[in-house]
């Protein structure tokens, strides 16, 4: 038996077309409640891989990292505007970074994304370091149980994340090898 929320999705996404999404009221994903995470944001559309999902506007520069910030440079952090900032963590994204011309991150279909899926990304793909995240609490079978950054991830994820992530994360690793 189907809950009244996911009928009511089931519904929406029946009503959808295609992967690109053509025709389709923008932006293509909303906030909503997640049951152990508070919110998140959900895809009221079909995303294609490599189409952006969310554009990343920055509101502001910050001087530092913290919570709230994402890292976009080596010694640079934002602020993210709209929705963005309400992208949780998984161990198993479904979208990652990339560098856009307004000095933030898009976040990017890692994979295609289904409308009603909540929109995730491995916050390794943009930070080098975290520093003020809980354990994880995506429930992914890859899962970390630990929100790492860049830094701390296995070669073989690098790799499997190469071309969705922040640009300055190939200089960081470039450094740290020097």
């Amino acid at each position: 038996m189907f809950q009244e929320e996911e009928v009511l999705d089931l519904k929406m996404c029946d009503l959808e077309g295609d992967l690109q999404g053509e025709g389709k009221d923008e932006p293509g994903y909303e906030l909503r409640s997640t049951p152990d995470k508070g919110a998140g944001v959900y895809a009221t559309r079909n995303f294609s891989k490599n189409s952006i999902v969310v554009i990343g506007n920055p509101i502001k520069k910050a001087e530092k990292n913290t919570p709230w910030t994402t890292q976009v440079g080596i010694n640079s952090f934002i602020l993210r505007g709209g929705l963005s900032s309400k992208v949780n963590h998984s161990c198993s994204p479904n979208v990652g970074y990339r560098d856009n011309d307004n000095g933030g991150m898009d976040y990017v279909a890692f994979r295609d994304i289904l409308c009603g899926e909540e929109i995730v990304t491995d916050y390794a793909m943009g930070n080098y370091v975290i520093e003020h995240m809980p354990e994880c609490l995506c429930g992914s079978s890859r899962c970390r149980k630990q929100i790492t950054g860049w830094k701390d991830l296995p070669g073989e994820m690098k790799k499997e994340y190469a071309g969705f992530h922040a640009q300055y994360l190939a200089e960081m690793d470039a450094n740290e090898r020097e």
